[in-house]
């Protein structure tokens, strides 16, 4: 039975006044609207049967294709890596033990709860394995932490997304192909094929912007290119996920890319306008997911106690990793404790757990419905725990806002000497 024209359209209403309202909530309470979006969708679709499950079913593959392309493209133009490499390695190891940890540990629990093989565990752990920059680029917002905590954080959370769609993918390929053919040209396709076209296509097109310039409907322009290079690159045996992140990662960083391939022409960088668009554009896409999740999981009771299990081991792994990658930063306890308990899992994850159901991997339906579980455990874990933690530690947060206060007093104290030296070598 079709989904009526009109309930559909009340739906993408109810979302999208539910996303702002859960923003807002958000501002206010820290609750994150995941929450919100996530059980308006279990209740129209598991619980109450408003809405039809097996329709909005068959138009997962259209929606997945859409959703990567607006993650990867928004993370590729927010992405600086030239400030990650310099700056801020720790925030890379952050993410890559993270990942790598997860997709071990939970991958031999997924091969021992489920009866899966060890490629589909791996897989289980590759898509859980990274934080929610939505989520805690956020949060971390709100908090009374050094500033290099807070970018550590969000550069983590950042680079979580393009991990944990790159690796799944990668072994989603393996999984097929391990009944098909050689995993290789798979391996190589992911890898390279689709980030040349993407890598190109983004220079060619940091041209036509260029031209462009202050002309209107650029980012809409953008956003068919965006698809015409996704297609391509699937069309010509590449990966159309990889080619729309090389494609966002060019664009973000045009001026960048110009100067170190040496080039005569210095592109400026995008819009204010334009990237006002794109974060409209992923607010919908985003809100719309989560609730079209809640609406087509599958709940079952031993699922959801297995979901729960794996969600404490990630808390738990994310306590000891968090303890490897500082070591030897001088780090108040309130803030080592915020980077231990930043652990919810989001957009990524979502879209990722119905990849392996609609590309035939055998067992697919079990991770998109313990990734529901987690998503949901992990985001109200982090809300709970930050809230408690600066709730009830109100000495640590008053020792890291005096150690604030102290830097911008000296910093003051500086620029009062420099000041000083000014005015008198003036009067010399």
């Amino acid at each position: 039975m079709p989904v009526e024209p009109l309930s559909l359209l009340s739906l993408f209403s109810a979302t999208l006044i539910l996303g702002y309202a859960g923003y807002l909530i958000f501002e206010k309470t820290g609750i994150p609207d995941i929450i919100w979006l996530l059980l308006l969708g279990l209740l129209l679709g598991p619980v109450f049967h408003t809405l039809d499950q097996s329709v909005f079913i068959s138009l997962f593959p259209f929606l997945a294709a859409l959703a990567l392309l607006i993650i990867l493209f928004d993370a590729g133009l927010n992405m600086d890596f030239y400030q990650v490499v310099k700056g801020f390695p720790r925030s890379m190891l952050l993410a890559v033990l993270n990942v790598i940890s997860a997709m071990v540990v939970v991958g031999f629990l997924s091969v021992f709860l489920f009866k899966i093989t060890l490629l589909q565990g791996l897989l289980m752990g590759a898509i859980l394995g990274g934080t929610s920059s939505a989520i805690v680029v956020s949060v971390v917002s709100r908090l009374k932490i050094g500033d290099n905590i807070k970018t550590m954080l969000s550069l983590e959370s950042i680079f979580n997304d393009p991990f944990t769609i790159v690796i799944p993918i990668a072994l989603i390929g393996l999984i097929i192909q391990s009944a098909n053919g050689s995993p290789v040209n798979h391996i190589l396709s992911v890898f390279s094929v689709g980030a040349v076209i993407g890598f190109f296509t983004g220079i060619v097109w940091a041209f036509v912007l260029d031209m462009l310039k202050g002309r209107p409907f650029d980012y809409m322009l953008t956003l068919a290119m965006l698809f015409f290079v996704y297609v391509l690159a699937e069309l010509v045996g590449g990966n159309g996920a990889i080619a729309t992140l090389a494609f966002g990662v060019v664009l973000g960083n045009e001026k960048t890319i110009s100067t170190m391939l040496k080039m005569d022409k210095k592109f400026s960088s995008v819009s204010h306008l334009f990237r006002t668009f794109q974060s409209e554009i992923t607010f919908f896409i985003r809100s719309f997911f989560f609730v079209y999740l809640g609406i087509i999981v599958s709940i079952n009771s031993t699922y959801v106690l297995y979901g729960i299990i794996i969600s404490v081991v990630l808390i738990l792994l994310r306590l000891a990793i968090v303890k490897v990658s500082t070591l030897g930063m001088k780090l108040e306890k309130a803030e080592l404790r915020t980077m231990q308990v930043m652990a919810p899992r989001g957009l990524a994850a979502a879209v990722l757990s119905y990849l392996p159901v609609s590309m035939g991997v055998p067992n697919g339906q079990i991770f998109s419905d313990i990734v529901f579980i987690v998503i949901l455990v992990t985001t109200i874990y982090t809300t709970v725990a930050v809230e408690i933690l600066f709730r009830h530690k109100p000495n640590e947060e008053k020792k890291v806002e005096q150690k604030q206060k102290a830097d911008i007093k000296r910093a003051e104290k500086e620029v009062i000497k420099l000041e000083k030296k000014a005015a008198d070598r003036k009067k010399q």
